[in-house]
C-alpha cells in the first residue's frame, strides 16, 4: 500500500510538474506574443512618425527653395539695375556714412561715388556743418542757392560750385569736385 500510495503522488508531482511546464511555456509564449504586438505597434508608430517628420523636411526644403529663388530673382533684379536704382554712388559706403552719423556721434562723414569723388554725408539742413569745414580748408561762402541745390564758394580768385542733394528722408549727400587721393 505504501508503494502505490508512492507511486500515485510521484505521478500527480509528475503531473503537475507537467502542468507547471505547459502553463510556464503558454506564460512565455504570450509575454512573446504581447512583445511582438508591442514591436509592431511601434513599428507601425515609428513609420507613421517618421513620415510626420519627412513632410516636416519637405516643407522645410520648399520654404528654403523657395526663399533661394526669391533672394536670387530680387539680386538679379538689383544687378540689372543696379546704376538706375543707385546711380553713381556706392550703397555701402553711404550705409557706412549713415552709420557714423547716427551711432558715433559725428557732424560730418566722407563717402565717396564710383568714380572715387570725394562726397559727403550730413544731416538734413545741416549743410553749416560742410561750410565750416571749408571754411577751415581756406574757402569762403559766397552764395548758397537753395532753388538750385548749390554752394558757391571762393578761395583766392578761384570760385568752386557744389552741388548737394537728398540722400534720404534724413541725410544730405553733398557732391564734392575734388578727387579722394589714394
Amino acid at each position: 500500500q505504501l508503494k502505490g500510495a508512492a507511486e500515485q503522488t510521484l505521478k500527480s508531482v509528475k503531473e503537475r510538474h507537467e502542468r507547471f511546464l505547459v502553463l510556464e511555456q503558454d506564460r512565455e509564449e504570450k509575454q512573446a506574443l504581447k512583445r511582438l504586438l508591442v514591436r509592431r505597434k511601434n513599428a507601425k508608430g515609428s513609420i507613421s512618425e517618421r513620415n510626420e517628420i519627412m513632410d516636416k523636411i519637405k516643407k522645410i526644403l520648399v520654404l528654403f527653395l523657395a526663399i533661394l529663388i526669391s533672394t536670387i530673382i530680387v539680386l538679379s533684379v538689383i544687378f540689372i539695375n543696379w546704376e538706375h536704382i543707385f546711380g553713381d554712388t556706392r550703397p555701402i559706403a553711404n550705409a557706412k556714412a549713415m552709420y557714423q552719423l547716427e551711432f558715433k556721434d559725428k557732424d560730418i562723414a566722407e563717402t565717396t561715388d564710383v568714380d572715387n569723388n570725394i562726397m559727403y554725408v550730413v544731416p538734413k539742413g545741416h549743410l553749416d556743418t560742410y561750410i565750416e569745414m571749408m571754411k577751415k580748408k581756406g574757402y569762403a561762402l559766397t552764395e548758397k542757392d537753395d532753388k538750385h541745390h548749390t554752394l558757391l564758394l571762393k578761395k583766392g580768385n578761384t570760385f568752386t560750385e557744389i552741388s548737394y542733394k537728398s540722400l534720404t528722408s534724413r541725410y544730405t549727400l553733398i557732391n564734392s569736385p575734388f578727387l579722394k587721393e589714394v
